[in-house]
């Protein structure tokens, strides 16, 4: 199976200091992997570089076969490589649907004159009506977003990651600020995403990646420490060291 993500020999120095080094990573369709490791391990970093947000000193991106290295931001989420972020954008005074609906047309670079004409637009209310019971937010689709519990405002975030239409799609701690007793409403709904498309999941909820995940990355001082499958990361003592033996370093 072709790769859609494949990153190699990734780096980056800001001046003296190497924040990452040599990491390398492939994601397939289909793959489920969670990327973890201490405050300070790297994480953020190698995501930024993977998304755009910042530049590597060394190393190849290629996505879908394409390489992507020097690529802006906004085309890597063009061509279907999609970050959903830790602190959701959202507007408070929108309802779900309209934000659904808005962020369809931008994929499409269609437009409009008043929210009233959307709903007309060819195949946008199917898809929209898709994103919506994907997420579970049917009931609330007419809801202000500023009225949602945060777990919904959550869901919210990945519905408007999948209107884009990735081919990679990197959650970036889904579960952040949601109550544990929340969460497994967020795991359900990861669940569901398109088994073709290709996820790899930030998070510090541990219980919630041993559940979805896979296959674990584990960084450490932004260089790769070891990946498996959540029994092999669980029985490395190199990980229980650096990141599950501290619960209070965790990221």
């Amino acid at each position: 199976m072709t790769a859609l993500l494949e990153v190699e020999g990734l780096s980056k120095n800001f001046g003296g200091l190497q924040v990452a080094s040599d990491l390398s990573m492939t994601l397939k369709a289909g793959d489920r992997c969670a990327l973890i490791g201490p405050n300070g391990a790297g994480k953020t970093t190698f995501v930024n570089l993977v998304t755009g947000v910042i530049p590597p000193s060394a190393g190849t991106i290629r996505l879908d076969g394409r390489d992507v290295t020097r690529l802006p931001a906004a085309e890597r989420v063009r061509l279907g490589l999609i970050r959903s972020f830790q602190v959701a954008r959202l507007f408070k005074s929108m309802t779900v649907r309209e934000h659904l609906e808005l962020a369809v047309l931008q994929r499409d670079r269609r437009t409009f004159r008043l929210f009233a004409t959307v709903a007309r637009t060819a195949g946008l209310a199917d898809e929209v009506a898709e994103l919506l019971g994907s997420m579970g937010l049917t009931p609330v689709a007419h809801t202000a977003v500023g009225s949602l519990a945060y777990g919904q405002q959550r869901l919210l975030e990945i519905a408007l990651a999948l209107a884009m239409k990735p081919k990679v799609l990197i959650l970036d701690e889904p579960a952040a600020g949601v109550p544990h007793s929340e969460s497994q409403r967020i795991l359900d709904a990861i669940d569901r995403l398109p088994e073709d498309l290709a996820v790899l999941m930030i998070e510090h909820d541990m219980d919630l990646v041993f559940r979805f995940a896979r296959t674990i990355v584990v960084l450490a001082q932004g260089r790769l420490l070891c990946s498996g499958t959540a029994k092999e990361i669980a029985a490395d003592p190199r990980v229980r060291e650096v990141y599950l033996g501290s619960r209070t370093n965790a990221h």
